[in-house]
């Protein structure tokens, strides 16, 4: 679990800072042709693909190397290492300090489906060929209701297939929801096909409800312990099957649950072939409106099992 640090006066900054960035979002229009593309329709390109065309104007194809396993990420330093990339980057709302990558977000638009996402931490390599497990440890405070952590594999918003943590609100309060959910292409000109594997944690899983006097307490005891104790997010291989895994401190609930660390997990989803890089970003519903979620990481790994 993530362990409890000081804050320097830089990351109080960024904690207390409004949570209207001003950053201007991108529509992504263009088409990606053979040749040159006018400095007119770059501007309607979204900050990732004007990044991926610089590279590919300067002569730098963009290439994928197989990561070795076991690969582990501390996020130690002062900045991102070498082998990340800040997709849509907004370096206004992270820092990476003291071990911490310290996310912030705000507005109700950041997830893998939407092209404009904002801080989409992009390893850059992919996974090798076989079982593995990517994972991420930190603690999430969820103070809006809507928050979220997604971890996956992403070759576009088209494209993915992710472990998806979230915090929804609905008529007995917020509860919290784990799914394992992906996005993929199907016929060359239609829309893209969503599907998704969902586990509601507080209707039986771990709690079997949240809708009485006995469950509430227990699921914002389990919500505050999102960040007060930490939690672990994996997105397991095996195959050509993929789900979702979460690692996370529960209070004694009676009938043979005792408090302490307990795992739960998805159903399997299939994918054909690998693909995409590990990427991993803090995001929100839209109802979070103009609400502040943020996040710590302290850890992310990718291993193969038992390794």
């Amino acid at each position: 679990m993530a362990e409890c640090t000081k804050v320097s006066s830089r990351l109080q900054k960024l904690v207390r800072r409004s949570g209207k960035s001003g950053r201007s979002l991108f529509q992504a229009t263009a088409v990606f042709l053979l040749g040159a593309v006018s400095a007119q329709a770059q501007t309607n390109l979204t900050a990732e693909e004007q990044a991926r065309l610089a590279a590919a104007d300067g002569g730098q194809a963009p290439t994928a190397t197989a990561i070795e396993l076991p690969f582990e990420e501390p996020f130690d330093g002062k900045d991102l290492a070498g082998h990340w990339q800040l997709l849509n980057a907004d370096k206004d709302s992270f820092v990476v300090e003291n071990g911490i990558l310290l996310a912030l977000t705000s507005g109700g638009k950041n997830s893998l489906r939407n092209a404009d996402t904002s801080n989409i931490f992009e390893l850059q390599g992919v996974p090798p060929e076989g079982d593995f497990d990517l994972a991420i440890k930190g603690k999430l405070d969820p103070k809006t209701g809507y928050d979220e952590v997604w971890l996956g594999l992403r070759e576009s918003p088209d494209n993915f297939i992710a472990a998806h943590l979230y915090v929804l609100t609905k008529g007995c309060g917020p509860a919290l929801f784990l799914r394992t959910v992906a996005n993929q292409p199907v016929m060359p000109e239609g829309e893209p096909v969503l599907t998704a594997a969902n586990h509601s944690l507080f209707d039986g899983p771990i709690i079997k409800s949240v809708c009485d006097k006995a469950g509430r307490p227990l699921g914002d005891q389990i919500l505050s312990n999102l960040f007060a104790e930490g939690f672990e997010l994996t997105l397991s291989r095996r195959g050509l099957r993929y789900r979702t895994s979460l690692t996370l401190t529960v209070p004694d609930r009676g009938a043979q649950k005792p408090a302490g660390l307990e795992t739960v997990h998805t159903n399997w989803i299939a994918r054909m072939a690998p693909f995409g890089k590990p990427v991993f970003l803090l995001g929100q519903a839209s109802r979070a409106g103009s609400g502040e979620t943020l996040a710590e990481f302290d850890h992310f790994s990718i291993r193969r099992p038992q390794q």
